[in-house]
């Protein structure tokens, strides 16, 4: 069956193809290298959404939905070496504060035990007194330039440990999901297939501890609800946009944000599920309270008190100024009410 593959270059079409093997010799005149060496990264750039990159370029290659989940689960069974690898990665809190770093960053710096690859997946249980699998993290750079890494020490609590972990190479992280259940437990990991401790990572193959695991991770947080940009308006024809900044994409404070105040806007009241059935659910925009030019650096969000979720109509309101000024919410809320 053909399955055709779209190519892009730094968010530039570049080619379209009927297939993989006419992708695959495209891209191979295109970097000047051999055909057998296109393969893997775009099979793997297309099933999993995972960017190749050639020095400072980035390719990205697309297909219809239909063909991903096909030859995603094809690869899976398989257990094919272009399939998405699954560890169980523990982490010290007394070592470094996991629970405190993930609402301040989209992405963390992690050791790299294992030779972890773009798009792979890291369910990291917490040692110590917590004991139990806590994140659901992807691997977004498999190997992190020594340039490059961000070592986020305040977060360390071992000073001697902070710098012996200046000798270890990276893999770069984002948070997927989080959950706090004792069914993750030590204990329950036992009883559901592991044999001894979590004292270095784990390759998960297909079995009971890794289908019981992904079962109380049911959703990515972050897929689609984090723009780097809102719309504002438009202008010419042009487009305009704000920045949103990192807290407002953060999953980890976006999920606490939710769990308090709901899924509908806050200024409007848009539940987007009830207008438009099941494509949206769960969506919103997490919008940060506070100013960018009032955060100072080593701010910590606190996901009641500095975000709040809104509609996008709201959200690019909220973004632009009157008189020099932006809108509370609770001034948004009055200028809707009056209009």
């Amino acid at each position: 069956m053909a399955s055709p593959i779209t190519i892009i270059k730094n968010n530039v079409l570049l080619f379209k193809a009927t297939n993989i093997q006419e992708a695959a010799r495209f891209l191979a005149e295109h970097l000047n290298t051999t055909k057998n060496k296109c393969y893997d990264p775009i099979e793997r750039g297309y099933v999993y959404n995972i960017p190749f990159f050639v020095e400072e370029d980035e390719y990205r290659f697309v297909a219809p939905d239909e063909i991903v989940a096909n030859r995603r689960k094809e690869l899976e069974e398989r257990e094919h070496k272009n399939a998405r690898r699954i560890w169980l990665v523990p982490a010290n809190p007394n070592e470094y504060d996991i629970e405190s770093a993930f609402p301040r960053y989209d992405t963390l710096d992690w050791k790299r035990s294992y030779n972890y690859e773009n798009g792979d997946i890291l369910y990291i249980y917490v040692s110590g007194n917590i004991k139990k699998v806590r994140y659901k993290v992807e691997v977004v750079e498999g190997l992190v330039r020594t340039n490059d890494v961000k070592y986020n020490k305040k977060f360390w609590m071992d000073e001697q440990k902070f710098e012996q972990s200046k000798e270890w190479g990276r893999t770069r992280i984002r948070l997927v999901d989080e959950v706090d259940t004792p069914e993750l437990s030590l204990a329950h990991l036992r009883e559901h297939g592991l044999k001894g401790n979590i004292q270095g990572s784990m390759k998960l193959t297909t079995g009971i501890l890794l289908d019981y695991i992904m079962s109380f991770f049911e959703r990515d947080l972050t897929n689609g609800y984090y723009p780097d940009e809102v719309p504002e308006t438009l202008e010419e024809g042009k487009r305009k946009s704000v920045m949103v900044n990192v807290y407002e994409r953060n999953p980890f404070a976006r999920k606490q944000c939710i769990d308090h105040y709901g899924i509908q806007c806050q200024v409007c009241n848009m539940d987007f599920e009830k207008t438009y059935g099941e494509v949206g659910k769960d969506f919103i925009h997490v919008h940060h309270i506070k100013p960018l030019h009032e955060i100072k650096q080593g701010y910590i969000v606190d996901p009641i008190k500095d975000l709040i979720p809104v509609c996008p109509n709201c959200h690019s309101m909220l973004h632009r100024k009157e008189n020099g000024v932006y809108l509370s919410i609770e001034q948004l809320r009055k200028r809707i009410l009056m209009y």
